[in-house]
């Protein structure tokens, strides 16, 4: 297993990755409504401005909302196009220039997939934080790491003589064994 800095590094390009992925999602699926609202029109906010803080409902894109607001129960009200069939978005593709820009998702695809990536990106944050939690020191003193250091050091230095003792044990029986192996050879022949 990794250790907790490797694992954070990894956590945080993965995190970059998401980051780059959903602003290509977004950019590539989005309906193409303006982000600032003409001057001319004070009540085009977009509709997650007026969305209720409590409301678990899928966020209208823009666009939308404006149509619904200046036509009344006019697309907004309609319910959203059936998905296409795979076999035909198929032909339409190939028969499109390449260098057009895509279709846009519907409105309610693209929130059910904005849903996704900001969980997907939470997800990962919270993942993040909890690596920074358990990394060592989080919470102690520089003192308290001082002696944490120190008590290390002479536990280190201790295991170290003792691995140097063996490794003199080890030689010895390793000439006992040799004197051995001498001795039945010599018997052998």
């Amino acid at each position: 297993m990794a250790d907790i800095l490797t694992q954070l590094q990894t956590c945080l390009d993965q995190l970059a990755t998401q980051f780059y992925a959903t602003l290509g999602y977004l950019s590539t699926y989005h309906d193409n409504s303006p982000a600032i609202p003409p001057p001319n029109a004070p009540d085009s906010a977009p509709a997650l401005a007026k969305m209720s803080k409590t409301t678990t409902s899928p966020p209208i894109p823009a666009s939308v909302a404006a149509s619904a607001g200046a036509g009344g129960a006019g697309p907004a009200a309609s319910p959203p196009p059936p998905p296409q069939q795979p076999g035909a978005a198929a032909g339409s593709a190939e028969s499109q220039d390449p260098n057009l820009p895509l279709e846009p998702d519907s409105p309610r695809t693209f929130a059910s997939r904005q849903r996704e990536l900001a969980r997907d990106l939470i997800i990962k944050e919270q993942q993040i934080e909890y690596l920074i939690s358990v990394l060592p020191g989080i919470g102690t003193s520089e003192a308290e790491q001082e002696a944490k250091i120190r008590e290390l050091e002479v536990q280190l230095r201790e295991v170290e003589e003792k691995r140097e003792a063996k490794a003199l044990e080890l030689k010895k029986l390793r000439g006992r064994l040799e004197n051995v192996l001498g001795a039945v050879s010599r018997g052998v022949y």
